[in-house]
């Protein structure tokens, strides 16, 4: 009795393994959409502003000949890493879908964590700076 016992123990055990490595697995996929999300809120922060940015920098070049080229060079520079960052996570789901063997699923766990944390703040930080180029140009009549 003691060895049917002794088996099913091991079963049960391997049983909640598996269900701890879906349940890291799933956790991480919902991390690595939670930044892709954010990094398309930046995209379209990027989009909406750069236009209007754009044209408002034209208007001043005279006068002031560094301003555009500084501005086009955040607003590229902030829309090639957004685009960087997108492209990690849709390289990211494949190989969470993927992930086989021994992977450390709560160190992953705990990265995922970190880097959508990190994620969260690029948006804001973006907004941020764009807000303080407009109120530059409203201080300065042009808009």
């Amino acid at each position: 009795m003691d060895l049917i016992s002794w088996l099913l123990a091991l079963i049960g055990i391997g049983s909640d393994r598996a269900m701890h490595r879906s349940d890291r697995r799933a956790e991480i996929a919902r991390l690595n959409a939670e930044v892709a999300a954010e990094v398309g809120r930046t995209l379209d922060i990027l989009a909406m502003a750069t236009p209007r940015l754009t044209r408002l920098a034209l208007q001043v070049a005279t006068d002031l000949p560094d301003i555009h080229p500084t501005i086009v060079k955040f607003l590229d520079e902030q829309r090639d890493a957004a685009l960087q960052l997108m492209k990690m996570t849709e390289e990211n789901k494949v190989k969470i879908a993927s992930a086989k063997g021994i992977v450390d699923w709560d160190k992953t766990l705990h990265d995922y964590q970190e880097w959508r944390a990190n994620a969260s703040r690029i948006a804001p930080w973006v907004q941020g700076v764009i807000d303080r180029y407009d109120a530059i140009f409203l201080e300065a009549g042009i808009g």
